[in-house]
């Protein structure tokens, strides 16, 4: 499924829709370059979690617990060198195994570790304010979960 976002706050309410039909133990693998609308999608995402306080990439810290309606971790493998051995030594794998809704940036340089379920997300500049965002299912949960976010957007 595409969608094109023509701002900022749209790309934001997508994430806010999207978040309101995650379950915990879901991973969100987010592909896509420099501002282009990840980290914006993110704090959609939180909202709909009521996470209360602000959400940003976590380019220095790596991993961020916020909780919320549920647990999210927002992961950011951005500025990582050898992705899968850092994450590995810092815990991530036990995430995976746990109650948190998982939503990794840059995840396109761990696909190796991502579980075998997940939900890809692309994201791509069309101008300044527009975007196009690309979703792609990953396993049964990630091809319901599509086809929830689109009755959500009253797409079917």
């Amino acid at each position: 499924m595409e969608f094109l976002s023509k701002s900022s706050s749209e790309t934001k309410k997508l994430g806010m829709t999207l978040g309101g039909i995650l379950i915990p133990g879901d991973v969100l693998a987010l592909i896509g370059d420099l501002g282009s609308g990840k980290t914006t999608f993110v704090q959609g995402i939180a909202q709909a979690l009521s996470i209360n306080i602000p959400v940003n990439s976590p380019s220095f810290l790596i991993m961020k617990e916020y909780k919320g309606k549920y647990n999210m971790l927002h992961v950011d493998v951005y500025r990582l060198k050898v992705p899968e051995l850092e994450l590995e030594s810092i815990g991530f794998e036990e995430y995976l195994n746990s109650d948190f809704i998982i939503v990794i940036e840059w995840a396109d340089k761990i696909k190796k570790i991502l579980p075998k379920e997940y939900m890809e997300i692309n994201f791509e500049h069309i101008d300044l304010n527009e975007r196009k965002i690309k979703f792609k299912p990953y396993g049964d949960r990630y091809n319901t979960l599509l086809q929830e976010l689109k009755k959500c957007l009253f797409l079917e």
